[in-house]
């Protein structure tokens, strides 16, 4: 047999060796050597194609979170959220509100009746019929206190998202009982206190055996007093403790024409004039802070302070005197605007300010 008539299958990569594998793949024939080649070859498209896989995946990752319509829910989220949280937060402020404005006209009512209580037990002036009608506003307060508050709260179900709000039920509000609130000290009251007579006006307090004045009203809710000695010549002092106060402080001392009428503002008024606070002058209805020109200065005056007002006519002046810090301050009084004779005038602008005229006779 001529075993060189064999016909031998050359290797597709060198076409010099014999081929002695053919790949199943790509059915090609390859030699010793190349076919180890041809796996390397193989496996480094695979690794490519491994790559291209892993791309695929990231932009599939991509397109199911980085879409726009994502962002649209998401923000339509944000903006529901902030809409309820707002309508939360509204009706909580209105529902506060209107408990608070419930609470404070009681409040007020019961202050006022308090306040003409104490004025008439103090003055001594009370009848019968006095009795019926304070006992008729009692019954009427109580009642109200009683009665729950005329709110209620709507909802708007016509949303996909219901909001609400809160209001004030009037048909609830026109079943209350309507307590005619009591005027505090509309006018002037003269109350005797050891050595002088004052005329007072608002929530003023007077103890007559220690000649105490108090605010017992509320804050921002002005008590006058005037003392109803006339000074129209010669010099005039007055002693007065300062015996309790709220910070900051906001009593004023000077002194008014007899010929005004004591009402509310007076101190701020152009027949006035003095001190008010630390801080301020009142100049015949201006407001001033120029502490240098008047000696007046900070936080000159603490509890338990003595004070001398002096009227000096001859000058036309009024001085405050502290016994206790040694400080003076000197106003120059208008006569003008401010017609001899003058009264002392003190206003009591905070709770619980107290003060104490001082008989040194």
């Amino acid at each position: 047999m001529n075993t060189s008539a064999i016909k031998k299958t050359l290797c597709v990569t060198c076409n010099k060796s014999a081929g002695i594998l053919t790949c199943e793949g790509c059915q090609q024939v390859f030699c010793g050597k190349h076919v180890f080649e041809h796996r390397q070859d193989l496996a480094g498209e695979f690794e490519h194609m491994m790559q291209d896989y892993d791309l695929i995946q990231y932009q599939i990752q991509q397109i199911s979170t980085d879409h726009s319509l994502f962002k649209q829910i998401d923000q339509w989220e944000q903006n529901s959220f902030a809409k309820i949280q707002d309508a939360a937060e509204t009706a909580r402020k209105d529902l506060q509100e209107l408990i608070d404005q419930s609470k404070e006209k009681v409040k007020k009512t019961s202050h006022d009746l308090a306040i003409n209580l104490l004025a008439s037990r103090q003055a001594d002036d009370y009848l019968e019929k006095d009795f019926i009608l304070w006992k008729e506003q009692f019954s009427k307060l109580e009642l109200e206190i009683q009665t729950p508050f005329a709110i209620k709260m709507l909802e708007n179900k016509s949303a996909f998202i219901p909001l609400i709000k809160i209001e004030s039920s009037e048909s609830i509000n026109n079943e209350l009982p309507i307590v005619q609130q009591s005027p505090v000290l509309k006018k002037e009251l003269e109350i005797k206190v050891p050595g002088v007579a004052l005329n007072i006006l608002g929530p003023v307090g007077v103890e007559k055996e220690n000649s105490r004045i108090k605010h017992i009203g509320v804050t921002d809710e002005c008590a006058y007093v005037r003392d109803s000695l006339l000074y129209h010549n010669g010099q005039h002092t007055l002693r007065v403790r300062v015996e309790n106060f709220e910070i900051p402080f906001s009593i004023f001392f000077g002194c008014t024409s007899s010929t005004s009428v004591l009402a509310p503002d007076i101190h701020r008024s152009q027949c006035s004039i003095g001190w008010f606070g630390c801080k301020n002058v009142y100049e015949h209805g201006t407001s001033r802070r120029k502490r240098r020109r008047y000696g007046h200065g900070d936080y000159l005056i603490n509890k338990n302070d003595i004070l001398q007002l002096t009227f000096d006519c001859d000058e036309n002046q009024i001085k405050l005197y502290n016994e206790t810090m040694k400080t003076t301050s000197i106003l120059n009084v208008n006569i003008k605007l401010t017609p001899y004779p003058w009264q002392l005038l003190m206003v009591l602008c905070r709770k619980d300010d107290c003060v104490r005229i001082i008989n040194d006779t």
